[in-house]
C-alpha cells in the first residue's frame, strides 16, 4: 500500500524521486549539482545517492575536478539493478522489449498470438515477459507498459476501443495484472507510448508544447501540454482517427460511424478501400495514385486543423514503415504548409518521423520508467517535492 501523503516515508519517495529525475535530466552530474537543483542539503543528498547506489539505481563515474578541493565523483542512471518490459500489440504477435534506466534495449522477444481474445492475449504477453526477463535474471522487473492501437483511458487501464484488436471496453490492465509478477502495469496507446519515450529521454521537450500524429494501421495523436501528456475525460484526449472527415463519401469505419478520417487516411482505410475496388491491397509500398492522393489531403488538413486549434510549437507526424510513402508523405507535408497560407500566425515546426514496433513497444516501458522519478500520493496524484532541507 503506497503510504499517505505527508508521512516520512512518502517524503523520503519524493526526494528519492526528485534526485533521480536530476540523473536522469542531467547524467552524469555531481552531489553538488544535485543539492543545487533540488534544493536539499548536502548531507541529505549524501544520504539519498548513498541508498540509491545501495540499491543500484545509481552508478558511479569517473572523478572529475573541479577547480579547487578534491575530485568529485559524477552520477550516472544504473544498468543492471532493473530493468522495465514493454510490448507493443498487434493482432498477430506481442513485441516485447526489456529497457534499462538509461532507456536502453536489452534484451526481445517476440511472441505469436494465437487470437484477439484479451485473456489469450493476456496470457501471450505475460509469457513473453517470463521469457524476456528470464534472459536478464540478475535484475529486477519493475513494470510491463503495454502499446495498443486505438482509444485507451490509461488512468483506468481501459482499452475504449481498438478495431485493429477489435476491442470495445476491455479492462486489460486489471487482466494482465492477475497474470504478471510486477508491481506496475500501464496500458497505453501507441501514440502516447512513443510520447512518453520523447519525453522522458529528449530534454529538449521539457516544458514544450506539441503535437504528435502516429500514421499507421490506425491513426493516433498525443497533445503534450508544458511537457506532459494531456489525457482529457476519461483518457479520450487525441481521438484523431474518428474525427469526420466530412467528404459525405459514407466509408464505413469500425467504430460503427462513417467517414471517420481513419477510413481515409490509415493503412486499413486505404485497403479497406482498395478492396472495394475490387483490388487485392498487398503492400502499398510503390503506390502513387489517387488513393493515396486522397490520404494525403485528408491527412494533411486534419493535421493542421488539429494544430490551429492547440497551437504547439512543433508537430511531430510519425509513419510505420509500411506507411512510409513518399507520395504520401511529401503530400501530406505539402497540405498541412498550404493549410497556413493564409495564417496570421506562422505554422508549428514540422517533423516527419518513422516510428515502428520497437518504438512503440520501447515507448511503453518508458512509461513505466516514468514512474521512478516521480512520486504518487496514495490517491494516484503525483507529488512535488519540497525544496527544503525540513523534508528529509
Amino acid at each position: 500500500m503506497r503510504p499517505r501523503a505527508g508521512s516520512k516515508a512518502l517524503i523520503r519517495e519524493i526526494n528519492e524521486a526528485l534526485v533521480l529525475d536530476v540523473v536522469r535530466a542531467q547524467r552524469p552530474v555531481s552531489r553538488a549539482r544535485i543539492a543545487t537543483e533540488t534544493g536539499l542539503s548536502p548531507a541529505t543528498v549524501t544520504g539519498i545517492t548513498g541508498r540509491l547506489l545501495g540499491a543500484g539505481l545509481l552508478t558511479e563515474t569517473d572523478a572529475v575536478r573541479n577547480t579547487r578541493g578534491r575530485p568529485a565523483r559524477l552520477l550516472d542512471l544504473g544498468t543492471e539493478a532493473v530493468l522495465a518490459a514493454g510490448v507493443r500489440l498487434s493482432d498477430a504477435e506481442a513485441y516485447v522489449v526489456l529497457v534499462n534506466l538509461r532507456g536502453d534495449v536489452v534484451a526481445s522477444h517476440q511472441e505469436p498470438l494465437t487470437s484477439t481474445r484479451p485473456q489469450d492475449v493476456g496470457e501471450s504477453v505475460a509469457r513473453a515477459v517470463r521469457v524476456a526477463a528470464a534472459s536478464r535474471a540478475s535484475s529486477a522487473l519493475i513494470g510491463v507498459g503495454v502499446a495498443v492501437s486505438g482509444v485507451v483511458d490509461q488512468q483506468g487501464g481501459i482499452v475504449r476501443h481498438s478495431g485493429s484488436m477489435g476491442w470495445e471496453n476491455v479492462p486489460f490492465q486489471h487482466q494482465l495484472a492477475a497474470l504478471v509478477e510486477t508491481p506496475v502495469v500501464v496500458v497505453d496507446s501507441y501514440v502516447n507510448s512513443v510520447a512518453s519515450g520523447l519525453l522522458l529521454f529528449d530534454g529538449r521537450l521539457a516544458g514544450r508544447n506539441l503535437m504528435i500524429f502516429s500514421v499507421g494501421a490506425s491513426l493516433g495523436a498525443s497533445v503534450v501540454v508544458q511537457g506532459h501528456i494531456h489525457r482529457g475525460f476519461s483518457g479520450t484526449a487525441g481521438g484523431f482517427a474518428h474525427s469526420c472527415a466530412g467528404t459525405g463519401s459514407g466509408r464505413p469505419c469500425h467504430c460503427g460511424a462513417e467517414d471517420c478520417l481513419e477510413t481515409w487516411a490509415s493503412a486499413w482505410g486505404i485497403k479497406q478501400e482498395l478492396e472495394r475496388r475490387g483490388e487485392t491491397p498487398g503492400s502499398l509500398v510503390g503506390r502513387d495514385d489517387d488513393v493515396i492522393v486522397s490520404a494525403a489531403e485528408q491527412l494533411g488538413a486534419a493535421v493542421a486543423n488539429a494544430a490551429k486549434v492547440f497551437g504547439p510549437e512543433r508537430v511531430v507526424v510519425a509513419f510505420t514503415p509500411e506507411m512510409n510513402l513518399p507520395a504520401l508523405t511529401s503530400r501530406t507535408e505539402e497540405v498541412f504548409r498550404r493549410q497556413y497560407a493564409h495564417s496570421t500566425t506562422p505554422p508549428p515546426a514540422l517533423e516527419l518521423a518513422v516510428t515502428g514496433p520497437s518504438d512503440h513497444a520501447s515507448g511503453a516501458a518508458h512509461t513505466v520508467l516514468a514512474q521512478l522519478f516521480t512520486a504518487s500520493t496514495s490517491d494516484g496524484e503525483t507529488a512535488a517535492a519540497p525544496k527544503s532541507d525540513t523534508a528529509r
